[in-house]
């Protein structure tokens, strides 16, 4: 076995530029390949932790763009199975420029029931009751921006009223699905919507509802619906994993897209590997005629020529595979993208799925011109090289 990795190793070395260039595309191209892949992968982790909430989620029935009024609340409150109600009003705002989009998102002292999962503290509540100007976001926002608690942020409107408000960041958003969500205390953005000029109406783009338990969520969502069924705005109330998928589904089919993607990906890097296994090949035929000769087996010939293609291969997967979940484990923001849901992981499962991608594409690259090479009788080689 040590005789078959030197030798593998001296043949990769033999061109030595040609070799660290197949590998580098290789893994550049198994970074993309990785980041893809990794986008349904974070959807549907986003929609399946969202699977076990208690939330339910409600809109606007007959226009779902529209928005509901906010005392609706008040109502759901009073009806059995309702742990706890708030009412949520969304913000499309930049920080220092277009660039640096931020999902803002209004909400009362409720929220904090509704959401136990955003593990916010008695001080921070209290913090916030006190301070209109207080906001909570979450981790990957943070991140990206090189916020800390603490910090004072200046946000604009993307409308063209460009409304302009002032925040103090209180805290970091524990929550997994809303890594992105810059949360702030609703009458203060209620309050700057109506300085602004903008309709001074209670509303809220959703209402969200947290039942009492698993069981209570379906009766729970007919009761609501039923409730204002005859109103100015009629509700629809769904699952919180349920809303989250048709949110994700709104913006296209984006598997289909990603997939396509990972074919052209591959297919790339297929003809590239191919390119460079045959002229590796080439090189080689005169050793493979020696071999050949000295008596070595055809199968023993195509396990070196194939174990150089898996070595490279498998170095380009392991830089690029290996880069993608150093810079995205932690995860990326996709702004707007998805509305402040959720974000891009890349998990060791992607890369391993990458990695083993690359493998089997070198090594099917050269299927042809190594099967050639090694049918040839030794007399027929060496011919050939002359």
């Amino acid at each position: 076995m040590f005789n078959w990795i030197k030798l593998v190793e001296r043949n990769m070395r033999r061109n030595l530029r040609r070799t660290i260039l197949t590998i580098l595309t290789i893994a550049l191209a198994t970074f993309i390949y990785t980041v893809l892949v990794s986008v349904p992968a974070s959807m549907d982790r986003v929609v399946k932790d969202a699977s076990g909430t208690l939330r339910l989620i409600i809109s606007n029935k007959t226009a779902p763009w529209e928005d509901l009024p906010a005392r609706y609340c008040d109502d759901i409150n009073k009806m059995p199975g309702v742990a706890a109600c708030v009412a949520i009003t969304g913000w499309f705002a930049t920080w220092r420029d277009v660039s640096e989009p931020v999902f803002g998102v209004g909400a009362g002292p409720e929220i904090g029931d509704v959401f136990p999962d955003y593990a916010l503290t008695g001080r921070q509540r209290e913090a916030t009751a006190k301070e209109k100007r207080t906001a909570i976001v979450g981790e990957i926002l943070m991140r990206k921006y090189g916020w800390k608690i603490g910090d004072t942020v200046t946000l604009r409107g993307t409308d063209s009223d460009h409304m302009e408000m002032t925040f103090i960041i209180l805290g970091q958003m524990a929550s997994k699905r809303y890594p992105n969500t810059f949360l702030m205390r609703r009458d203060y953005l209620m309050a700057a919507r109506k300085a602004h000029g903008l309709p001074d109406e209670d509303i809220a783009w959703n209402i969200i509802v947290r039942a009492a338990s698993a069981d209570a969520m379906g009766p729970l969502a007919k009761q609501i619906d039923e409730h204002f069924a005859n109103s100015d705005a009629e509700t629809r109330t769904m699952t919180e994993s349920d809303a989250l998928s048709s949110g994700l589904s709104a913006i296209g089919n984006i598997r289909a897209i990603v997939f396509a993607l990972c074919l052209v990906v591959l297919l790339t890097v297929l003809l590239i590997a191919a390119n460079s296994t045959v002229m590796m090949v080439r090189e080689q035929i005169s050793d493979v005629a020696v071999m050949r000769a000295l008596g070595f087996s055809r199968t023993a010939v195509a396990f070196l020529l194939f174990g150089e293609c898996g070595a490279i291969g498998f170095l380009g997967g392991i830089i690029g595979a290996g880069a993608a979940l150093w810079m995205f484990s932690g995860g990326i923001t996709l702004g707007a993208a998805l509305g402040g849901n959720g974000a891009l992981w890349v998990t060791p499962a992607q890369t391993l799925n990458a990695l083993i991608a690359a493998l089997a594409v070198s090594i099917v690259s050269g299927v042809v011109p190594i099967f050639e090479a090694v049918r040839l009788p030794p007399a027929l080689a060496f011919r050939k090289v002359v």
